[in-house]
């Protein structure tokens, strides 16, 4: 997990970065564990750290917002597939 704190200017700019691409993107909530999450989009949800990984890798786009989530939903069902063997 990242230590939101030092990353909150990277954070802030990603943000402004896929707004202007176009993508509404929601004000930051904290989950149980502590994560911060952000609503991007109309039907994506996204951690900052993965926000903060699509804009290491150039990847903060509509696309590359759509690929994570899409990743993130695989790993999320094959968790809960294990967990229910």
């Amino acid at each position: 997990m990242s230590n939101y704190a030092e990353r909150a200017n990277d954070i802030v700019r990603a943000v402004h970065l896929l707004r202007r691409h176009g993508m509404a993107v929601g004000f930051p909530m904290q989950t149980a564990d502590g994560q911060i999450i952000f609503s991007v989009g109309k039907d994506f949800t996204l951690t900052a750290d993965q926000i903060l990984e699509l804009l290491e890798r150039g990847e903060l786009h509509a696309e590359g917002v759509r690929r994570s989530a899409k990743a993130q939903a695989s790993v999320t069902l094959m968790r809960r597939r294990a967990a229910s063997s």
